[in-house]
């Protein structure tokens, strides 16, 4: 039995070990050499920031909303809503979430279509979305 060794992801094998390095070595040479080389774009006098799935999602839960430049409408975001105690004011019981979950809102999507959803529902990320390497902080 090969020799396991213990790495932020649990106890691997010493190739996997090696890989996991070498991947991250390698992430963070693409993250420096797109500061390097302008990997940004300027929105507004405002240096805006492209960023994967699990980037976005650290953003989430800072507090800050996040959308994709590939979606179509403008004006639609992503936002992580804390869950709330059982023990809240107004008898509320049957209307708490208990756990953090996350919403999209198109409340403020702007469109010429009068049927548009205008609603904030909760989302589920498809695997475009999470293999995406262009979302960006929103206001």
């Amino acid at each position: 039995m090969a020799k396991m060794i213990r790495s932020k992801y649990g106890y691997e094998p010493p190739e996997w070990v090696q890989a996991d390095a070498r991947l991250d070595k390698w992430c963070k040479d693409k993250k420096r050499r797109a500061n390097k080389h302008g990997a940004f774009s300027l929105d507004k006098n405002k240096e805006e920031a492209i960023m994967n799935f699990g980037e976005a999602l650290e953003e989430l839960k800072r507090g800050n909303c996040v959308a994709r430049k590939g979606w179509n409408g403008k004006g639609i975001f992503i936002k992580l809503k804390k869950g709330e105690s059982l023990n809240t004011p107004n008898n509320r019981f049957n209307e708490v979430m208990t756990h953090d979950f996350i919403y999209i809102d198109t409340t403020g999507l702007r469109t010429n279509n009068p049927n548009a959803p205008m609603d904030r529902v909760p989302w589920l990320a498809s695997q475009t979305d999470m293999l995406a390497d262009d979302w960006v902080v929103v206001e």
